[in-house]
């Protein structure tokens, strides 16, 4: 109601009046409505649903029940579902999800559970992904699918494709370990690598480089007593523990991941990458022309398994720590007719040799200090 009233400075002023309001009881009142009704037209469940079809998962996993006996199975797909939304939401543990699940209308829709049906128990959601479905490749099948049918669907085209890897922490006490000295891992490309070292050798007039028959180096790392498979993480910059990497790649159309992959944190995050690429083209027909990734991935194999495949990289560069006094490399100019660099004293770095590595040396007179690796 409008009412009006004198200000004490004289003159009039208004405002509304408002009278309190009683909320009546609803909850026990019957309402005739389908969870349909209740999904948000634009929930990301509500349009996952609509561009995956989720029914192959029984074929997949149909080989890993019992065709004649035992009681009834909660429906695979139930389960699988399950995973999807704990990993959507930010899930991590299984009685929670299974509570989340209980309460939230949306993912009773999205599993195709009614109102009052019972959600499967948390003992028994962990132990089907943990015994049934562990010990097969069929979390990779099912991955796979999802892949193909965003493919199908013209969400994916496998042009341009993007990887990183991020540290996962393992379940496990950084001081709990014991050590074990294990042999270097050494490279696949090393015997290719060879060939075309003394190849450029020979081109330079140099002989060929004797072959490497020294044994592995070993060296000693840290096996955490809870978790074994889980890598002892010590970088810059990061958390010093017991982690795990999840190597992830993501395609360039629409942001959709195609490829995951777990390994320990011991390892370098370039060790996976050019096999983990490869099975992305065997498996989805991918034609990949380019590729983005950070500076951790600029490495001699990733660089000569790329120019291999003909796909074009781009690599984040890492600048190298610089002495004071000395030339940054940027400030070498390469002479392609006289093979050689000159640098801003007026030097010429000549040809020296190409090291195992792979690189080749460029060394000034002797009498001047300074050489450079290209």
């Amino acid at each position: 109601r409008l009412l009006t009233k004198s200000s004490p400075t004289g003159g009039d002023f208004c405002y509304y009046g408002v009278m309190v309001k009683r909320q009546t009881e609803k909850q026990t009142e019957l309402e005739f409505v389908s969870i349909e009704e209740l999904v948000p037209p634009g929930h990301i469940l509500r349009k996952i649903d609509k561009a995956i079809n989720f029914s192959f998962i029984r074929e997949k996993v149909e080989g890993l029940y019992c065709a004649d006996n035992g009681r009834p199975a909660i429906d695979p797909e139930v389960l699988f579902k399950m995973l999807l939304i704990g990993y959507l939401f930010g899930v991590r543990s299984e009685r929670q999800l299974v509570w989340e699940i209980e309460v939230n209308l949306v993912y009773r829709w999205f599993l195709g559970l009614g109102i009052r049906e019972k959600v499967p128990d948390a003992s028994t959601f962990s132990q089907n992904r943990r015994r049934r479905f562990s010990s097969s490749t069929i979390y990779q099948e099912i991955f796979d699918e999802i892949v193909m049918q965003a493919l199908r669907r013209g969400l994916v085209d496998g042009t341009t494709l993007y990887t990183d890897a991020t540290h996962l922490k393992a379940d496990a006490n950084k001081n709990k370990f014991i050590k074990k000295q294990v042999k270097k891992s050494t490279c696949r490309y090393l015997a290719e690598l060879e060939h075309d070292i003394n190849r450029d050798r020979a081109a330079h007039g140099k002989k060929p480089m004797k072959p490497d028959t020294s044994e592995p180096e070993v060296k000693e790392i840290k096996t955490s007593t809870t978790d074994p498979e889980s890598g002892y993480m010590v970088r810059e910059g990061k958390p010093e523990g017991f982690f795990y990497l999840d190597h992830r790649t993501v395609d360039g159309k629409n942001n959709i991941i195609t490829d995951a992959h777990v390994t320990p944190a011991s390892l370098h995050d370039s060790v996976p990458y050019l096999g983990r690429l490869d099975r992305q083209r065997e498996r989805f027909g991918f034609e990949v022309k380019a590729v983005g990734l950070d500076a951790g991935y600029f490495t001699p194999a990733i660089c000569k398994g790329l120019e291999d495949r003909e796909i074009f990289g781009a690599i984040a560069y890492r600048t190298p720590n610089h002495k004071k006094g000395y030339f940054y490399k940027k400030d070498f100019i390469y002479d392609s007719g006289l093979d050689c660099y000159r640098c801003l004293g007026g030097q010429d770095l000549k040809y020296s040799t190409t090291n195992r590595s792979g690189y080749r040396e460029y060394k000034s007179d002797p009498k001047n200090a300074g050489f450079v690796n290209t």
